[in-house]
């Protein structure tokens, strides 16, 4: 990778890290706060939840389009001031009716920031090194994700409820200014016709499909794993051996793991590596559910971690095989929106799940649905390496020749 790309590669690593460590934070501070805080249901922390993944939905192709046609950079920077909004808006009072809407911006900002920030390390990486650059953009969701508990927790207990929004609303805008930094591309990239609407790359379906089923079970131990934990007897504060730090394992493994699952989709195969990570997936869920301590369940939180970091790239990898480079931010678009799909359809079922049964039933129903995606990951297949005629041509005009 030439110099200006890993420049770009590593801007975007720590202006994502950023970003995520806000997002990060939600999942251990606004169950708290919609059910303890304002005395709110359990069906209200699943709206307030899951409301990001709805409009991230159809924003990320339609924004991933956008990226196709008019570039990454705008995208990403318009992406980071929505974020901020969204989190500024949770510092007015405090209704469900603000809070959804706040919700309903965070995810427009991630679905925005997210999608070009990961197409635009595809377009500066080589095709045979394109799981590993993935992985490494991907590390940085998992940093974020490691350490936005930990703060959360922190900020909530110093300066309270008021002190997590500030916070989550100052590190967005500084992943703004890093993007803003890395300047525009060298060569501008031109328009792709017919790449401003929405659009579904057929390539990018099953993938899709496979993703939806195998997290629909993080999303339910998103919105109520704190709670599942503190009511079997973990303890609810921060630091090492409280609830909110399985989110941390879960986190630390992935950004360890990542790497690692990069490597094995690039150099055997994207189905087996797959494969893998949906039975370990399915595993932690159900390790989850019957803990009663916090090594249970951090054990439960590390098969997690391990599976993400196996799954995302081997999936990931073949959509970018699967769709050219006009429609490379559609299709990562599409895939994408899949993690939206269940962190919104997981949190609402799952809530509807506990009210009706319990945290535990709900974290076993992610079990079941888990394992109905090995079908479709097999049906995904392994389509070889390729690359885009047009954009090759682009490669080589930039690009110095690989070293021997």
């Amino acid at each position: 990778m030439a110099g200006l790309a890993r420049r770009t590669l590593w801007l975007l690593v720590v202006a994502s890290t950023l970003s995520f460590m806000a997002m990060g934070c939600y999942a251990a501070i606004l169950p708290g706060y919609v059910l303890h805080h304002l005395d709110l249901s359990s069906a209200a922390v699943g709206l307030a939840m899951g409301a990001t993944g709805f409009v991230a939905v159809v924003l990320r192709p339609l924004g991933g389009s956008w990226g196709d046609r008019y570039g990454r950079r705008p995208l990403t920077i318009v992406g980071s001031l929505v974020l901020a909004l969204g989190s500024a808006l949770l510092l007015g009072p405090g209704v469900l009716v603000l809070i959804v809407f706040a919700r309903v911006l965070t995810g427009a900002g991630d679905a925005l920031f997210t999608t070009a920030a990961m197409a635009w390390v595809v377009d500066v990486s080589r095709p045979e090194r394109r799981a590993r650059d993935m992985s490494t953009i991907g590390m940085a969701l998992w940093l974020g994700l490691a350490l936005g508990p930990q703060w959360g927790v922190f900020a909530r207990e110093q300066a309270g409820y008021d002190g997590v929004w500030l916070g989550a609303t100052g590190l967005v805008l500084a992943a703004g200014v890093l993007v803003w930094l890395i300047g525009p591309p060298a060569t501008p990239r031109r328009p792709q016709p017919g790449a401003s609407g929405f659009r579904i790359p057929r390539g990018a379906i099953l993938p899709a499909l496979a993703m939806v089923l195998i997290c629909y079970g993080n999303g339910v131990f998103e919105a109520f794993g704190i709670v599942h934990m503190t009511g079997r007897g973990i303890a609810g504060g921060a630091g090492l051996g409280g609830a909110a730090s399985v989110f941390t394992v879960v986190a630390v493994t992935t950004f360890l793991g990542r790497f690692a699952g990069g490597v094995l989709a690039d150099k055997y195969s994207p189905r087996p590596v797959a494969i893998a990570g949906v039975l370990t997936i399915a595993a932690s869920y159900g390790v989850v559910a019957v803990s009663s301590s916090f090594l249970v369940a951090a054990s439960g939180g590390a098969l997690l971690g391990v599976g993400l970091a196996l799954i995302y790239p081997a999936l990931a990898l073949v959509v970018t095989r699967s769709v050219g480079a006009s429609e490379r931010g559609a299709g990562l678009g599409v895939f994408l929106a899949s993690l939206d799909v269940t962190f919104g359809v997981g949190p609402l079922v799952g809530g509807l799940v506990v009210g009706a049964t319990s945290t535990e039933t709900a974290l076993f129903s992610g079990v079941a649905v888990a394992l109905m995606s090995l079908p479709v990951v097999m049906a995904a297949g392994n389509p070889p390496v390729g690359q885009d005629p047009e954009e090759e041509l682009e490669l080589a005009e930039e690009r110095p020749p690989s070293p021997v």
